[in-house]
């Protein structure tokens, strides 16, 4: 297949996986699968979504204020009805889709892991957990941001991580690696670019809402363990210690990762899967945050059916007579199976960075800084 004809397949697989995920969450079918988009209009504490009101910015809504603003978007378009607010944020979703695929195409390309790399387009997640909540958007975000940065444009690259940040904060987790590789003036521009595309959106929601970022931060430090393997081992789902230990040993893989002498793409992916693995809340469209980034990491495909299909079954085997976040439910046996899969996964990369011949920012033995083009 010549390599038109590639880029053509990865773009078509884009479009069927956004396809699919609309299809199968679409609230007019009575065989639909849970969307969080879906129960955002449903809810009673959302229900200012119906009357036009600004999540966010004028009643509490638990994502970052980029998030509330494509659901506003989403709710304005849909004209107070459910299935019209469903279609509006499904079509919203088409360009994350799209941008998506074009930064696995070009970090494929621009790391050498060749048509490999493209695999990762064609990810169960992506089409069961896209037109669920924001990953799909920060996901893209994030890995159009590292093309850019792999091109040395890195105030747009800078811009775009901003922009992911005030999505879904995932894009924080790159930023030690990101500014620990860049050197002198870049390093500062990054980081301004960083502020400026993500701050004024907060700043923005505490002006007119104050008190929304503690609301924020008190919200989601109360939530208790959703996913994470070591709730085998504390069997307490609001255990202090399991939620202090979990986060600071994810905190603690981040810095080290991020420290390594290893190309940046690598440092990458492990400080993110490294985050994911120990965070308390893994919930199962975090995988779609792994995509671009596995891209450049082709060595782990081996382990990469167990984990779809792992995160896949956790949303399928959720509802039922049993408490879904407590072991030894299904979704749990899920989640264990999940994480031993990325495990494997960090083991592996992590083992062969140094002998990867990974290209892409830097390589540990070379001066060169530019990547090859």
């Amino acid at each position: 297949m010549g390599g038109r004809a590639l880029e053509v397949t990865v773009y078509a697989a884009a479009v069927v996986s956004w396809l699919v995920s609309g299809v199968i969450h679409f609230p007019g079918l009575s065989t639909n699968i849970y969307s969080d988009v879906v129960s955002f209009w449903m809810r009673q504490e959302s229900s200012g979504l119906q009357t036009g009101e600004a999540p966010c910015f004028t009643f509490f809504f638990e994502y970052p204020p980029l998030a509330c603003l494509v659901t506003h978007a989403s709710a304005l378009l849909g004209a107070g009805d459910l299935e019209r607010y469903y279609q509006a944020f499904f079509y919203l979703s088409l360009p994350a889709y799209l941008a998506l695929a074009w930064s696995i195409l070009h970090i494929s390309k621009m790391s050498g892991a060749g048509r490999l790399g493209l695999v990762f387009i064609a990810s169960p997640s992506l089409a069961v957990y896209g037109i669920y909540n924001f990953d799909h958007f920060a996901a893209a975000l994030a890995g159009v941001s590292i093309v850019f940065l792999l091109r040395r444009k890195v105030l747009v690259s800078s811009l775009l991580a901003g922009l992911g940040f005030a999505m879904k904060i995932y894009t924080g987790l790159m930023l030690p690696a990101i500014l620990i590789e860049l050197r002198g003036a870049d390093r500062y521009r990054y980081l301004a670019g960083f502020v400026a595309a993500s701050m004024p959106l907060f700043a923005t929601q505490e002006l007119i809402r104050p008190g929304a970022l503690s609301e924020f931060i008190q919200f989601h430090s109360s939530w208790g363990l959703e996913n994470a393997w070591y709730i085998w081992i504390f069997w307490d789902q609001f255990s202090p210690t399991a939620k202090t230990l979990g986060p600071l040993l994810g905190a603690f893989l981040v810095i080290h990762f991020s420290l390594r002498r290893i190309s940046l793409l690598l440092k990458l992916f492990l400080a993110v899967s490294g985050w994911l693995l120990m965070s308390y809340i893994f919930t199962p469209q975090m995988v779609i945050w792994l995509l671009p980034l596995l891209a450049s990491v082709p060595r782990v495909i081996p382990f990469w059916p167990a984990l779809e299909v792992a995160n896949v079954s956790i949303i399928l085997t959720w509802f039922g007579d049993y408490n879904p976040v407590m072991p030894p439910s299904p979704p749990q046996i899920m989640a264990l199976v999940r994480a031993a899969a990325l495990g494997l996964m960090i083991l592996t990369v992590y083992r062969n960075a140094g002998s990867s011949g990974l290209r892409g920012f830097i390589a540990p033995s070379s001066p060169q800084r530019t990547p090859p083009t």
